[in-house]
């Protein structure tokens, strides 16, 4: 018998795994879908024997989604199962008039969901055999009777967590401040930087102005020697003229002699203050570059700063419920503005993104799956300390169409140099961020602990001088 493929169409994550679980016991491979539209969208590209919807989910509700997959003549065959709460002989007619075959109760045992499926061909009557039921008397599935034993060794806080200045693990009682201003942060960066490049004007205005003076100095210091006097004119004789003219002639040449030593003192005066005008533009240059090194240094720290304060700011209060996803339209809109500012701060490197399991005390429900312990219920009480995503690291599973989306095609991610990185951790390599006092008897409080556990943590990672150069 050929593999055949159910989808289930359920916001709530519990539900979905509770359901998928109970399915792939009847080797049945199983879809997901958050919304009754992420479920027509799988429609188109995937073919599926059987469709479990529910009913109340935002947007598209399960009715209404319902009436859409039979009005399409590819997809109007397949047999859809309400898969819900909701009961009643008006919801059930009203759910069979649009297409659906019935309603399967969440609380429905499995044997009732082995019949439904063995009517409709999907699974053969294995029950004499077992079948992969689980062995009780009542058919229903087995459930652990103790709590899986809590890890005996703590996570200690990653090298990121000292970068921030967290330093030891901060106690169960948290700060619930939420969400990140970062408005006056750019602001104070951006006026730095418009700062730092006034300053490189007004260095290189007064370097020049200072070489120009020195120059300009030394040329009004050099005077050409006066000019001889004239030799009178007078009636002399020959001998007399002859005299009158040698004496003239060693005037003018021992004043050409002079006006060649002057000419030469001035050419060598000239030199010594276009040296000393060099050596002293050259003194002011390597001021210059030392203070322009001093600031690039501040800026870079100041940037490397900013980073800090805007990673410890988004994973001030990062938790979210133990029946929600990762990564879906709440943390979309926090990774959409996060990219925006960083862009401002024209960063270029990696936002990693980490998913984080709490460790919940669970009971089990009449669905087969698991639900969260009443409050007042002693720890001993648990089905299962831990989640039910314990054993699966698939992102797939962890973030929702939209999501997967915004990370896939946005100009925010494609076109700025920036990265996205989706980690999903299993169990054993969820780090816990807060840890679990000796003294806790109660579910209620066991919980609200792994709660801020259950979370998404974001690292910022600058990329290299020499990546950014290779882009």
């Amino acid at each position: 018998m050929s593999i055949k493929h159910a989808l289930v169409v359920d916001d709530t994550r519990a539900a979905q795994v509770a359901l998928k679980r109970l399915l792939e016991q009847h080797e049945l491979a199983v879809e997901l879908a958050d919304s009754g539209e992420a479920a027509l969208e799988l429609l188109e590209h995937r073919s599926v024997d059987v469709i479990f919807m529910d009913h109340t989910m935002p947007g598209m509700d399960g009715l209404e989604a319902v009436a859409a997959i039979k009005r399409n003549p590819r997809t109007a065959t397949i047999p859809v199962m309400m898969y819900t709460t909701k009961e009643g002989d008006v919801y059930v007619g009203q759910a069979r008039a649009l297409g659906a075959l019935g309603v399967l109760p969440k609380t429905a045992q499995p044997h009732e969901l082995f019949d439904m499926l063995r009517e409709l061909g999907l699974v053969k009557d294995k029950r004499a055999e077992g079948a992969g039921l689980p062995a009780t008397e009542s058919g229903s599935p087995a459930i652990e009777s103790r709590p899986r034993p809590l890890p005996q060794v703590e996570f200690g806080r990653r090298a990121t967590d000292a970068s921030r200045g967290t330093g030891n693990e901060r106690s169960a009682g948290h700060d619930d401040s939420k969400g990140f201003a970062l408005e006056a942060l750019v602001s104070r960066i951006l006026e730095d930087q418009d700062h730092l490049r006034a300053e490189l004007r007004s260095s290189q205005r007064a370097l020049a102005k200072s070489v120009a003076e020195e120059v300009l100095a030394g040329q009004a210091q050099r005077e050409l020697p006066p000019a001889p006097a004239p030799v009178p004119h007078a009636r002399w004789g020959w001998p007399a003229l002859a005299l009158s003219f040698a004496i003239a002639a060693t005037a003018v040449s021992v004043l050409l002699w002079q006006q060649r030593v002057r000419h030469d003192e001035a050419l060598a005066e000239i030199a010594a203050t276009t040296g000393r005008a060099a050596t002293s533009a050259q003194r002011e240059a390597q001021a210059v570059g030392a203070s322009l090194e001093a600031q690039r240094k501040s800026a870079q720290s100041l940037y490397g700063k900013s980073l800090d304060a805007l990673q410890w700011a988004l994973n001030r209060d990062s938790s979210f419920p133990y029946d929600a996803i990762a990564f879906d339209e709440n943390r979309l809109d926090q990774l959409r503005e996060l990219l925006t500012r960083l862009v401002a701060l024209g960063f270029r490197g990696t936002v990693k993104m980490e998913a984080h399991l709490g460790e919940f005390c669970l009971v089990g429900d009449d669905a087969g799956g698991y639900r969260l312990a009443d409050p007042d219920q002693p720890i001993e009480a648990c089905t299962l300390v831990g989640h039910p995503l314990d054993d699966s690291s698939r992102v797939a599973e962890r973030q929702t169409a939209a999501f997967a989306q915004f990370v896939a095609s946005s100009p925010l991610v494609r076109e700025s140099g920036i990265k996205v990185e989706l980690v999903a951790h299993d169990r054993n390599h969820s780090l816990r961020q807060h840890a679990f006092p000796p003294d806790v008897a109660r579910a209620g409080e066991w919980n609200r602990i792994a709660g801020a556990n259950n979370r998404v943590e974001f690292t910022l990672i600058p990329a290299s001088e020499a990546q950014i150069a290779g882009r």
